[in-house]
């Protein structure tokens, strides 16, 4: 026996598949972006001392 879907309104359209994908290359381009700038304010600091 099959599992049956329970929600059939909630599938995965292609506008919303778009959706995530463009979320995700933003949150990681954020994310490096953020990451860079600590780094570099982290070697900025041991120059520093």
């Amino acid at each position: 026996m099959k599992p049956a879907r329970r929600d059939n309104s909630r599938r995965l359209t292609p506008a919303l598949l778009d959706f995530y994908i463009r979320r995700a290359h933003a949150l990681r381009e954020q994310f490096y972006r953020e990451m860079w700038r600590e780094l570099w304010a982290w070697m900025i600091g041991i120059g520093r001392r």
